[in-house]
């Protein structure tokens, strides 16, 4: 894994020379290092793999960066456009960052070849950790009561340590906007609504412990292509590689 500065933006990157670049994009106020795994995977070895950390969270600062949806997904589109100009695209969406993926490749149109959403947002329950920032009218209030739940979680938990770490890094100020826009972007199921918009294959990848019933009830009502596994994190592709792997395989195929 190879690791660069483009735009300000730390990127996470193999060097693989391929015909097809899969951009892996971190949930809420996570940095790519949660993707880390899958770098030495046999998928890993045989794509591009490129994670970046979204600005004010990992080792990207915020800049004068918005934090909104809309804005992440510029900056995504200006990074692709930069580093894979001219190669077929896959994305990669975990949590909140599938939300990224999905309006990204519906702008990208035919370019984008596939997106696997690794327990992505579809409805507003998923929303269960960005949302919070609207019940706080302070950035550091939020990022302080925020990470000691997850601190407090990861006491028994290896998975909320490992995202304990990251979180620390994130700023405050991008954690409590970007929150804010994600839950108002929810409303009415709309994360799900841009999903049956898309006209690239998609897969939902998701553990039953893991995923709000609203969101299982909404994969099954709307007839959307999905993998059901168990015994996993939030964070498959930390806990279960292997099984990720496979999966990530078999669908870019």
């Amino acid at each position: 894994m190879q690791l660069s500065i483009v735009e300000n933006i730390l990127i996470r990157s193999n060097a693989k020379n391929a015909d097809m670049a899969i951009w892996c994009i971190p949930g809420f106020a996570d940095s790519g290092a949660s993707f880390s795994a899958l770098y030495d995977t046999d998928f890993g070895k045989s794509v591009q793999i490129i994670t970046p950390d979204l600005p004010g969270f990992g080792s990207s600062p915020v800049d004068n960066h918005s934090c909104s949806i809309r804005a992440y997904v510029g900056t995504l589109l200006e990074l692709i456009n930069k580093i894979t100009p001219d190669l077929k695209l896959g994305f990669i969406g975990h949590s909140v960052g599938a939300i990224l993926a999905v309006e990204a490749a519906l702008k990208l149109n035919d370019r984008c070849k596939g997106v696997f959403s690794i327990e992505g947002n579809l409805t507003e329950e998923d929303a269960y950790f960005s949302g919070q920032a609207v019940k706080f009218n302070t950035p550091l209030d939020f990022k302080n009561l925020f990470t000691d739940k997850i601190w407090a979680k990861g006491e028994s938990n290896d998975i909320f340590r490992t995202y304990f770490s990251s979180l620390k890094q994130a700023d405050p100020i991008a954690m409590w906007h970007f929150g804010k826009d994600v839950k108002q972007y929810s409303k009415e199921n709309l994360p799900g609504e841009k999903v049956m918009k898309l006209d690239c294959p998609f897969l939902y990848f998701w553990c039953p412990d893991n995923t709000p019933v609203a969101s299982q009830t909404f994969l099954s009502a709307n007839n959307i292509n999905n993998t059901k596994i168990t015994g996993t994190s939030h964070w498959p592709m930390i806990d279960a590689p292997e099984l990720t792997e496979k999966h990530l395989s078999i669908f870019f195929k």
